[in-house]
């Protein structure tokens, strides 16, 4: 089985990422000083948001969950997943949401956001029925 679960986005990650876009156009168009730095700052903030914002989802394949979040990736097979809960933690990790899921393994923690909360539980306990989920 394969599945494709997109990942969450939330709307101050969205205002975050326009603000230091438009603060930077701005400056590019009306400033006349500094115009490298801000082509570095414009070139910066599109290499760090972007990636973030399209490659930001949850694969499962071949008895595996794999959190896809910018240039990171992490896996963890679905058969050591001890437990799956809710938290909005504000901790750095791989979510651009504070809606959060934290995945435990036996031997791994990763922290994801994603839009079917729901689908993503009903398959992870259909490939394995022992993960306790809260």
């Amino acid at each position: 089985m394969i599945l494709r679960i997109k990942g969450k986005t939330a709307w101050w990650f969205w205002l975050v990422y326009g603000g230091a876009t438009g603060m930077t156009l701005y400056g590019l168009i009306f400033s006349r000083e500094d115009i490298w730095a801000l082509v570095l700052g414009m070139v910066t903030i599109q290499a760090v948001f972007l990636p973030i914002m399209l490659r930001n989802y949850v694969m499962i394949e071949d008895g595996k969950l794999t959190v896809y979040f910018g240039f990171g990736k992490e896996s963890i097979p679905i058969e050591e997943i001890v437990e799956v809960r809710r938290t909005c933690d504000p901790i750095a990790s791989s979510a651009a949401s504070l809606d959060r899921l934290v995945i435990k393994s036996r031997r791994q923690e990763v922290m994801c956001s994603v839009c079917e909360k729901d689908q993503l539980f009903q398959v992870l306990l259909k490939c394995n029925p022992n993960i306790k989920i809260n």
